[in-house]
């Protein structure tokens, strides 16, 4: 083969390539596997929803002798060897997903939504609930910050006919919500939907 063939396979091979469309299966890399869904533990549920670097979570239990209570909602970065970290100006708490497990640990100062004495929990596979499909039903519905409901709006949004990976928020206040995944051609966007705004395959 000469070697004007050979550059004019290579051409044609990269543009195969390039056209293909791109797997929406989140592979196992250095942020550990793919936790979206929700995960029943010894203390109570945490729905995780994976996009990018960002882990969103919602998370409601009871600890200790006197049941004190966690609450919360947020979105926590990635850090490193399958290690999330949710931070405000209380504490850090640190999210792990390795090797088909979930744990949740204080790692600094108090975990805002639990208060102190908080112990942590862990998740295993065999609590795990896999997150639904919906189809968008409103002309066009725009994603929420995750964080305290209510909660502002947004620049992205979905349009009638898209479909969205969902689970239920465990959190209080939170049922008219779903916490949701689109996955775009160009990026990966988490974020709270309406419900109202959706039709639901199975919850």
């Amino acid at each position: 083969m000469t070697h004007r063939s050979n550059r004019l396979a290579l051409a044609a091979l990269t543009a195969a390539l390039l056209a293909a469309p791109v797997s929406r299966t989140q592979t196992p890399d250095d942020r550990g596997f793919d936790p979206t869904g929700v995960w029943y533990g010894p203390h109570g549920p945490l729905a995780l929803m994976r996009a990018g670097d960002t882990l969103s979570f919602s998370y409601s239990a009871a600890f200790g002798a006197t049941a004190h209570l966690c609450d919360g909602i947020g979105v926590a970065g990635f850090v490193g060897d399958g290690k999330w970290e949710y931070v405000d100006e209380q504490g850090t708490v640190t999210i792990t997903t390795k090797d088909g497990k979930v744990t949740m640990q204080p790692t600094k100062g108090i975990p805002s939504f639990c208060g102190a004495n908080w112990p942590g929990d862990s998740f295993t596979r065999e609590g795990w609930k896999p997150a639904f499909r919906c189809t968008v039903i409103d002309p066009k519905a725009r994603f929420f910050v995750i964080g305290t409901l209510p909660s502002a709006k947004r620049k992205g949004f979905v349009v009638k006919g898209n479909v969205v990976e969902a689970i239920g928020l465990v959190n209080e206040s939170s049922a008219a919500w779903l916490l949701t995944r689109f996955v775009g051609k160009d990026r990966t966007t988490a974020g709270l939907l309406e419900r109202s705004a959706l039709e639901c395959h199975e919850e």
